[in-house]
This record gives C-alpha cells, sequence and structure tokens, in this order.
C-alpha cells in the first residue's frame, strides 16, 4: 500500500474485446506510483489482465444483470479497496458504477469513446463528476446542456513515440494497403475491397484483426467475385507490440470505418510515418489529418481509388506525407499529453 496516494480504480469489460485496454494501459503505466496506486476491475477474463499489474490490484466483478445485486457488489469493491476515483473505460451505458459512486463519496469519471447516445447515457453523464471525450465533436452533441458543460473535457488519445516511430525499410515489390482493427461490418473493409478492384494488380491489401466469420465470408464472396485472391490477405490477430513492424511494412493505411471515435490506429500509423486515408467516420478522423497532415479524408469509394492512385503515382507527394504524418503525432498526439492530461483531472477531482 502507497501512503497518501490517489487510489484509482480503472473499470473496463475485458482486456479482450473492450477495445481500449492498450489506450488505458499506456496511461496507468505512464501515471506517478508514488500518488497513484492504481487497480483495475474486468467483467470478463480476468486472467488477461497483464502480469505487470499486481493480483492484490486485480478486481473481478461478475455482474448479474439484478441492479441491487449489482450495486451492493460494486459498493463493496469500492469499499474494500477504499477507493477515491473510479475511472470508467466501458463502452456500454450502465450506471451502476455512478450510482454507486455517489452513494460511497466516489469521484467518478468516465471515458466517452464511442457515438452512441440515449437517455442512460444522459442519466450516466448527469451522475458523473466528470466526462473526459476523445473526439472534438461530441461537445456539441452530447454534452452541450448547460449541466454538462461545466464537468466535461476534450482529451484526445496519444501515441507512444518510443514504440511508433519512422522505418524506412518499406518492400519496393508491392505497393500494400492496410487496415488493423477487427474484421467486422463496423470497420468496412468491404469498401476498401471495392476499391481495390478499380486499383492496378501491384496495389494489394493486407488486412489484421480478430475476423466475425459471418462478415469475413461476406469479405471472401467479394474478393472471389472481384478475381482479388491473390490480392487480398487476412493477416489475423496482431500483438499491439508488434504493430510497429508490421506498419513498418506498409505505404497506406486505409480505415473505411462506419463509426469511430478519435481512432488511436491512425495517430500510431501516422507515427510510423505511414499516410492515412480515412472515411470521416465522426469527426475523429477528420480532426487528425485537419489540413492534410499525413493524410486524407475520403468521401465515397471513387474518391478513396482516386486518392489511392495518386499517391502510389506521385512520389514527391507521398514523401511529404510520410514526413506531415510523423511531424503530425510528434507535435498533436505523443502520450505524455493525454498522460498529463488525466493526471491534471484526477488531482483536480480531488480538490473538490
Amino acid at each position: 500500500m502507497i501512503l497518501d496516494s490517489i487510489r484509482l480504480l480503472y473499470t473496463i469489460p475485458n482486456f479482450k474485446t473492450a477495445g481500449s485496454q492498450n489506450v488505458l494501459l499506456s496511461i496507468l503505466r505512464g501515471l506517478d506510483s508514488e500518488k497513484f496506486e492504481v487497480f483495475i476491475a474486468v467483467e470478463k477474463f480476468p486472467e488477461l489482465i497483464p502480469a505487470d499489474i499486481p493480483f492484490s490490484n486485480q478486481i473481478h466483478i461478475q455482474n448479474t444483470g439484478k441492479l441491487g445485486q449489482d450495486l451492493r457488489q460494486f459498493s463493496k469493491v469500492l469499499k474494500a479497496y477504499r477507493i477515491d476515483i473510479c475511472h470508467s473505460w466501458d463502452y456500454k451505458s450502465n450506471f451502476i458504477e455512478p450510482i454507486a459512486c455517489r452513494l460511497n463519496g466516489v469521484k467518478y469519471i468516465y471515458t466517452k469513446k464511442n457515438n452512441a447516445w440515449s437517455k442512460r447515457w444522459l442519466l450516466k453523464s448527469i451522475m458523473a463528476h466528470h466526462i473526459a471525450y476523445d473526439n472534438p465533436e461530441m461537445k456539441s452533441r452530447f454534452f452541450d446542456a448547460f449541466y454538462l458543460k461545466s464537468k466535461v473535457s476534450f482529451v484526445p488519445h496519444g501515441v507512444d513515440l518510443n514504440k511508433f516511430k519512422l522505418n524506412e525499410n518499406q518492400p519496393k515489390n508491392a505497393f500494400n494497403l492496410c487496415c488493423i482493427g477487427n474484421i467486422v461490418a463496423n470497420k468496412n473493409q468491404a469498401q476498401i475491397i471495392e476499391a481495390l478492384s478499380h486499383l492496378p494488380n501491384d496495389i494489394q491489401l493486407n488486412l489484421y484483426g480478430n475476423e466475425d466469420e459471418t462478415y469475413k465470408d461476406e469479405l471472401v464472396h467479394l474478393i472471389e467475385k472481384n478475381h482479388l485472391q491473390d490480392r487480398v490477405f487476412f493477416k489475423g490477430f496482431v500483438e499491439n507490440e508488434d504493430i510497429p513492424d508490421v506498419l513498418s511494412q506498409q505505404h497506406i493505411f486505409v480505415l473505411a470505418s462506419k463509426r469511430e471515435g478519435l481512432p488511436v490506429s491512425i495517430l500510431e500509423a501516422l507515427a510510423c510515418g505511414v499516410p492515412v486515408l480515412s472515411s470521416n467516420s465522426g469527426g475523429g478522423a477528420a480532426y487528425i489529418l485537419e489540413s492534410g497532415k499525413g493524410g486524407f479524408i475520403f468521401k465515397s469509394t471513387k474518391d478513396l481509388v482516386e486518392k489511392l492512385k495518386l499517391l502510389s503515382k506521385d512520389e514527391d507527394l507521398y514523401k511529404k506525407l510520410r514526413q506531415d504524418a510523423v511531424e503530425n503525432a510528434e507535435t498533436r498526439f505523443p502520450l505524455r499529453n493525454e498522460i498529463s492530461a488525466y493526471k491534471k483531472l484526477y488531482l483536480k477531482l480531488m480538490q473538490k
């Protein structure tokens, strides 16, 4: 136990499918251990909590779906571990946590990462002591009410520049496009495959991520229909620590998602000097790539095709975009900025 430290509880559904696990871990590992003692609570797969988190600081919560029972269970956790601040990284609108925190005098903050909204999200927001959001458009979309304005902060994600950095050793025998993310309908890899069917044969696509089998079957059918079997490759899940090596072998990162917050995958690509073409899936990508800083937003499949043709042929433009990509990541999105913002937020909450 650390004396006089802030006892901080992070909650996240799990470290397998939650989506923000690497963001959470980057922040946790960057906190001053003399000022913060950090605990992690998960609902599923507790065995996947990283080994560098002390076992005594790992908490497994088994929710029943019954309000009273789950509320009592979470209250017991808050009391047993004497938590000062609970920071939720849950993507759901469940409000068990803020109620329990209010009842037990614990400060509650959640990070809004997706574009879902409902009356339950509003209730959760009203009960929260503070809300962080990672997409600049969310303020006007969700938090414009006078009773929320004073307790929201824009905290864009950051990228570890010691880990994600420029590598000049790109392959010469093909022009590689890639998408790193779950193979699911929301990621819309089908649009990239459709674009590929209108591009020269030396351009190929590498898809990385866990696969939804039903959606993958749709993609395979589309690949076969367009005779792209030798140009589209399913590479499977890639561990976070291996992503820099993967990006070093790519020329363009393409994200065609239908809905996103502020995609960390784009930041990682930029830091590695890989230009990005992205859909404007909620405003986050447009914020990252404003003024063409390392990439562009595409508005349609035709637009994506035209931009890919241009970048694959114009070497001077491509080199400039690579330089702009690295500069964008280094000047606007270093991980230290995100960690510093949350540190200040935690200290401010404790002062109140």
